[in-house]
């Protein structure tokens, strides 16, 4: 993952991730979660906020975040909840743990900072049970043909200066698919709450395809 591991942009990030959640992205969030249950791997779990949201059927959380920063933040949070929740330094790239070790996987907005999403993903998979599923809200890049998605292109370099290495254009569902992954179940759609460039959204739900 190449989130920045300095502390002020932890905390950056952590003020403006909270005031996005009140305007109604915790909702969202929230809904992508509800399928969550048994065992929970977070890729990139970042301030936390994920855990405020967790429903009754999940029992246990193991979050990998490898930004010292994110992982101080994340354990204040961590603390109030009922449930085990373990933080792991390390990389979506390199999951340190067992094959189909894993009831569900949780992606929220990582994809957009890691090295090699397919890698992370193909990861994902590999530590996924087959009946599992791998829950998704990201922002990606818009559609072929529209003018924003040319914007994204042009301003991903300085975007990501100032965003801790997120990258707005990145083509994630292909991304899904070359992982493996059927995508029939993903959703598109645009969050007007956001700033432009990171409206375009991916939602759902993401299965092991059969071999």
């Amino acid at each position: 993952m190449s989130r920045s591991r300095h502390p002020i942009f932890s905390r950056w990030y952590d003020f403006v991730t909270a005031f996005v959640e009140r305007s109604g992205y915790g909702k969202l969030r929230q809904q992508i979660l509800e399928p969550a249950s048994g065992r929970l791997l977070a890729i990139g779990l970042g301030p936390g906020y994920d855990l405020l949201h967790l429903p009754v059927a999940v029992k246990e959380v193991v979050g990998v975040e490898p930004d010292p920063s994110m992982r101080k933040i994340c354990a204040r949070r961590a603390a109030d909840l009922s449930m085990p929740v373990q933080l792991v330094n390390a990389s979506g790239e390199h999951l340190p743990f067992d094959d189909a070790s894993f009831d569900t996987v949780l992606c929220t907005l990582v994809l957009c900072t890691v090295s090699d999403p397919v890698a992370v993903l193909a990861e994902a998979r590999r530590v996924l049970k087959p009946t599992g599923e791998l829950l998704v809200l990201e922002h990606v890049r818009a559609g072929d043909g529209e003018s924003l998605g040319r914007w994204q292109d042009r301003m991903a370099g300085p975007w990501s200066f100032f965003g801790g290495g997120c990258r707005p254009n990145r083509r994630t569902l292909a991304a899904f698919d070359r992982a493996g992954f059927d995508t029939t179940d993903l959703t598109s759609e645009r969050i007007d709450e956001l700033p432009p460039l990171i409206r375009p959204h991916l939602h759902g739900r993401a299965r092991p395809r059969s071999a």
